[in-house]
């Protein structure tokens, strides 16, 4: 399963657009009422008619910065913002356990692999059900992820179900409105057949997108985007239109009733926008503006400052005539001192390399790329006299605009300051994926972000030979035996084993330079307690309060 490709530059949870806090906007219960027979005029009830507060001066709500969100539609939802909001409204069959680093049971109380793990079944939670009352069954898990792998609903996550048997005869070819690997024996069991081995699938299953969906998903999709029907901790306190807060209550009837009674998901342009509002206590969270970390460090503490699942590299196409030589291609890693591309340009977001898999992830060795990542520009020197020196070119492309500006200007000083020769290229973004897909590149900016928390998905779409995502031409039988291993371990631990073994493999032909991996830096007023927040960018509010409430 590929990963979320981030070629340009990292983006925090903010996008675009302001609004301004406010319950006082005309809720469910705010209505104008008429009787037949009332002389012609319209009887107006003048409490129902006036605006009521969501919430109640004295319930606990918590309120958080983020960006708008584009849709609240699992089936489209890919910003930071929307993200953390569908983490709220819906409950997938697993979920990720930050602390233990394993998935674990979520809608799905239990569920058995067959020892080959092309088939999982998964036993649901009795008594389950939407917000609407209504239960959550199978079926429900089945139109879900039928309509995400739908080719004509061209939903930019049905990658995640491209190991369901069906999938291609459903999303490439069209030719089958349903994933042919998914059956429902009855109310609360779902089988899941695979088209490959693949034991990490309950881990693809944590995606905030994989969650059942009501009827109305499909039969009434506008009233859906404006009112989604969920069966998470917390459901929609009043429909949510394009450019408004998004306004969440608790929902009693899930699992776990939540510690709060409701949240405020407050957008704001970015995260400069909202640090102002979050000094001055009118914000409970937020996250921390890159110019504002030691100063939110020293009066906040650092608590929730957490890895997050998203690496920077400079790519190396090993393919590319220039490239071939392996000293070559050390002599760049060697050559970029990466502390600096931390610090200057991406302002202490980014902390050191220690290999491929970024912190935060099973699997994530400590020192696994000290000799290859290390800052030695007389080693670069070195291993660049024993190249010839009609070989000693090297062009860099990137996508344009800042930091990765800033970035391919270091870069570009540090490969021609151990005796390389460097063109440096600029494409808008379109164009530079048709270079990448082209295969003409030679070294390369590259971001890659993962929204499941396995290895694999930086290890298998990047460096497996016959990977659509492999930009480098790495091409490794030993790499792709041991992937494929690791697909087919029963055991969580020989899983790991293996991913280890095939990054170490993958870094001593280095076809990849690893500048580092990205940092999320949360900040929260003093009397929230109990969030947690995890590699995927975000937290789940079901046990968090607020101490003086």
């Amino acid at each position: 399963m590929r990963a979320a490709s981030a070629l340009t530059a990292l983006t925090l949870v903010f996008g675009a657009v302001s609004c301004n806090p406010s319950d006082g906007v005309p809720g469910p219960d705010s209505t104008v009422l008429g009787e037949e027979g009332d002389q012609g005029e319209d009887v107006v009830d003048p409490v129902a008619s006036t605006p009521q507060p969501i919430f109640e001066p004295n319930e606990a709500v918590l309120n958080v910065a983020i960006a708008e969100p584009a849709t609240l539609d699992p089936l489209r939802i890919s910003d930071a913002g929307a993200v953390l909001i569908a983490r709220q409204l819906f409950e997938g069959l697993t979920r990720w356990d930050p602390v233990l680093e394993k998935v674990k049971p979520a809608a799905a109380e239990s569920w058995t692999a067959s020892r080959d793990g092309t088939a999982f079944a998964f036993k649901l939670r009795p008594g389950m059900t939407f917000h609407d009352g209504s239960p959550v069954t199978s079926k429900h898990f089945a139109l879900a992820f039928d309509r995400i792998a739908l080719k004509s609903n061209a939903s930019d996550l049905a990658y995640t179900l491209e190991r369901v048997a069906g999938f291609d005869a459903m999303n490439r070819s069209g030719t089958a409105s349903h994933l042919s690997g998914i059956s429902t024996p009855d109310d609360l069991t779902l089988v899941i057949r695979l088209s490959e081995p693949y034991h990490d699938f309950p881990v693809v299953l944590t995606h905030p997108a994989l969650v059942p969906v009501p009827r109305v998903a499909s039969t009434d999709l506008d009233e859906f985007l404006t009112n989604p029907v969920g069966n998470g901790p917390f459901r929609m306190a009043q429909e949510w239109s394009p450019g408004s807060s998004v306004l969440l209550r608790a929902y009693e009837g899930f699992i776990q009733t939540p510690e709060l009674d409701g949240i405020r998901f407050l957008a704001y342009p970015d995260a400069a926008g909202s640090w102002v509002d979050f000094v001055k206590g009118d914000l409970d969270v937020a996250e921390v503006p890159a110019g504002q970390v030691q100063d939110a460090e020293r009066r906040f503490g650092a608590d929730h400052f957490v890895p997050f699942l998203k690496s920077e590299y400079v790519g190396i196409n090993v393919t590319s005539p220039a490239l071939r030589n392996e000293k070559m291609r050390k002599a760049i890693n060697f050559a970029i001192d990466r502390r600096r591309i931390a610090n200057s340009v991406f302002k202490g977001t980014l902390q050191d390399p220690r290999g491929i898999i970024p912190a935060g992830l099973p699997g994530f060795q400590e020192n696994l790329c000290v000799k290859l990542c290390d800052f030695a520009p007389d080693r670069a020197k070195a291993l660049v006299r024993e190249i010839p020196k009609k070989d000693r070119s090297v062009t860099f492309s990137y996508t344009q605009g800042p930091p990765i500006n800033k970035l391919a200007q270091l870069v570009r000083r540090n490969l021609e300051n151990v005796g390389l020769k460097v063109k440096a290229k600029r494409y808008q973004f379109p164009a530079y994926l048709r270079l990448l897909q082209s295969k003409e590149q030679e070294t390369y900016r590259l971001g890659w972000f993962a929204e499941v928390p396995t290895p694999d998905v930086f290890l298998d779409p990047l460096f497996r030979s016959t990977s659509s995502d492999n930009h480098s031409g790495f091409a490794s039988r030993k790499v792709d035996a041991l992937l494929a291993q690791a697909h087919r371990a029963p055991n969580a631990g020989k899983r790991l084993a293996l991913y280890i073994e095939a990054e170490k493999a993958i870094l001593r032909s280095a076809p990849v330079v690893p500048i580092g991996s990205f940092v999320s830096r949360w900040a929260v007023q003093p009397d929230v307690q109990d969030i947690a927040f995890d590699v995927m960018g975000g937290f789940d509010a079901t046990e968090v309060d607020l101490a003086n409430d």
